[in-house]
């Protein structure tokens, strides 16, 4: 198993228990390392306080939206702010008085959590650190069926030709480099361990690890809700464990975005290009396209990885999705 080992004077069992969850699943001999690590639980299960001085400038720019209550965890009232434009205005005015109790309701409960062993709130459905693994994903026996894996099939299809002809009719190409880019580090950030100690690729591996360990223990969906995780992301906004996942999501797609975005102003700054409104809509079409397809195609990569399929299954899966990319592109 990777991952750091417990400093001198350090147990495993006096950080997470007995039966600690970062001993992970057992293992199928050349099937890969999951890496349920104590390294990527740290990360993952990071109790972040929430601070006034971000929520102020959320409640100007957003407030009237409901932007400072989704990020105070409270995305019920946020919904009502959205739909109703912050109270016609008074609500949103309210709230200014109302934000410093808000952030010390939040921090008082991750610290309650912290204190008592309970995942983050953010992660609230998780399990906490000293539980134990199943041996297998509780979704397992419901995912893992012959005609599961072809209606998976069918969605890398529809998610590869999708992208392909969204990059075609845009000529916005940078998500599909994404896209493969989440493809190859899912299939070697299981076989390489080498990758977990190259620069930059070491954050990558870290994430799709944190993915993982998301799916291992969350169900990652049927394939009809997998082919519309994009669209259903939006009326999924009151469930913790879909923001959790989008969250994921949109780390790596912003990243990548930003990746672009860098190497498109310096393409601008040498001559060859200019400073206009295409660069902005670049930006968000490919942070959108990326998250949008790296979902669905993410999704059943890691599933079937957690099923421990063999490595011809993945690697055929993977293959639908490019082949109907690169098909879709001409």
């Amino acid at each position: 198993m990777r991952g750091d080992q417990p400093g001198p004077g350090t147990s495993d069992d006096t950080l997470f228990g007995l039966s600690a969850l970062h001993q992970g699943p057992p293992q199928v001999p050349g099937r890969g390392d999951l890496d349920f690590s104590r390294a990527v639980l740290d990360q993952l299960y990071s109790y972040r306080p929430k601070r006034e001085g971000i929520a102020y400038p959320l409640w100007l720019l957003t407030g009237i939206f409901g932007g400072h209550r989704f990020y105070l965890d409270r995305p019920g009232t946020g919904l009502l702010m959205l739909l109703t434009v912050g109270g016609a205005g008074l609500w949103w005015l309210v709230d200014v008085l109302l934000i410093p109790r808000m952030v010390r309701k939040f921090n008082e409960d991750q610290a309650r959590r912290r204190f008592l062993g309970l995942p983050p709130r953010q992660l609230a459905f998780m399990p906490a650190k000293g539980e134990t693994l199943p041996p297998e994903p509780h979704w397992a026996a419901k995912r893992g069926t012959r005609v599961r894996l072809v209606a998976d099939s069918v969605v890398m299809m529809l998610a590869g030709g999708s992208l392909g002809t969204f990059a075609r009719g845009f000529g916005v190409y940078e998500p599909i480099i994404a896209v493969l880019a989440l493809i190859a580090i899912t299939l070697l950030g299981t076989r390489w361990a080498a990758l977990s100690n190259l620069p930059i690729l070491r954050g990558f591996d870290r994430w799709a690890h944190r993915l993982r360990l998301f799916y291992y223990t969350n169900d990652p969906g049927g394939a009809v809700s997998l082919a519309f995780r994009q669209v259903l992301a939006a009326f999924a906004i009151l469930r913790r464990r879909r923001r959790a996942e989008a969250r994921l999501y949109l780390q790596f797609g912003v990243w990548f975005t930003i990746i672009f975005t860098v190497f498109d102003i310096i393409e601008a700054a040498s001559g060859t290009g200019g400073f206009t409104t295409s660069l902005v809509r670049d930006f968000y079409m490919t942070l959108f396209a990326t998250y949008a397809f790296a979902a669905p195609i993410g999704a059943i990569l890691n599933k079937h990885v957690l099923l421990q399929r063999s490595d011809r299954v993945i690697w055929v899966l993977s293959g639908v999705a490019v082949l109907f990319i690169a098909t879709s592109l001409f």
